[in-house]
């Protein structure tokens, strides 16, 4: 069945002007429960309760109020807050052109794809082949459902794709996370830490090979309660206990995938059998030494 537009725009940059159509690009697969009387399994109606007066209130009594400061209000009708939405022209207008690698993932919010009305499909074509030649994105603004998001515009799969981008005061301060930035790190515990990141590298990212558990697990059960059979709980995770010795843990990560440790890290950590023939040796040296230095007398 062919994919429905949620929407439609042109964009423009300079006096270029390419009218596209929206493709939502994901749906959310988590799954959801509706709340139900135990009694009769029958869906509740959730009511409006005012605490002051003490009674169930009907949704035309509501406005809407914005919070000004602490406990105090002013309120909007729904034609106020209307007459302030922006101005729906389908312009995706862009303002400026960066790498891709300049822009972190983090601000990256909701994607669409983008796809060409007809009669524009050389103008499409030509901005995606351009743009993939330059290894650009572009930076712009675009009016969705009467709110201005800055979106930013990418080649994909030979087309290209919309991801509406988070402000930058929607993006909370990292440095109210504590990231550990005082902690100092040993050269051989770097060189296991890169030595095991090796081994569990590739070249590519394969999203079909992962999936939502829970959700499977949830969606089979469901299946069994409906054909009357017993449910089975999740098959029990092993225990992680917290980690002590992080030279031990990153070299037992490396032992179960069969690879040794770096030799960096095997001087500076000699084994115990090293340590003894190393001893034993000294011990040899110093008693031939010895039985020379008696001799000469």
């Amino acid at each position: 069945m062919a994919a429905r537009p949620t929407g439609s725009g042109n964009i423009s940059f300079g006096l270029v002007s390419i009218p596209v159509r929206l493709f939502s690009a994901t749906s959310a697969k988590s799954v959801s429960f509706n709340l139900l009387h135990a009694k009769d399994l029958s869906r509740i109606q959730q009511k409006i309760y005012c605490p002051v007066d003490d009674a169930i209130v009907d949704r035309s009594e509501l406005v809407r109020g914005y919070e000004i400061e602490k406990g105090r209000y002013v309120t909007f009708t729904d034609e106020e807050l209307k007459n302030l939405e922006a101005r729906d022209d389908h312009a995706i207008e862009i303002i400026e052109f960066v790498p891709l690698s300049a822009v972190d993932p983090i601000y990256f919010e909701d994607a669409y794809y983008l796809g060409a009305e007809p009669g524009a499909g050389k103008a499409y074509r030509l901005l995606c082949d351009a743009m993939t030649s330059s290894k650009r994105v572009a930076l712009g603004k675009f009016t969705l459902r009467g709110k201005d998001h800055l979106i930013l515009i990418r080649p994909y799969a030979k087309g290209l794709m919309l991801h509406t981008v988070y402000y930058a005061d929607e993006v909370k301060p990292v440095e109210e996370v504590d990231r550990a930035a005082n902690e100092s790190v040993k050269e051989p515990e770097l060189a296991l830490a890169k030595r095991l990141i090796d081994e569990l590298t590739h070249d590519k990212f394969n999203p079909a090979e992962y999936r939502d558990n829970y959700r499977d697990r949830v969606v089979e059960a469901a299946e069994q309660k409906a054909a009357g059979q017993q449910v089975s709980g999740a098959p029990a995770e092993p225990r992680r206990g917290q980690v002590i010795d992080l030279m031990a843990a990153l070299k037992a990560s490396l032992d179960k995938r069969g690879v040794a440790a770096p030799e960096a890290e095997k001087a500076e950590q000699p084994s115990e059998s090293d340590a003894g023939a190393k001893a034993h040796a000294r011990s040899v040296r110093s008693s031939g030494e010895r039985r020379r230095a008696g001799g000469k007398k």
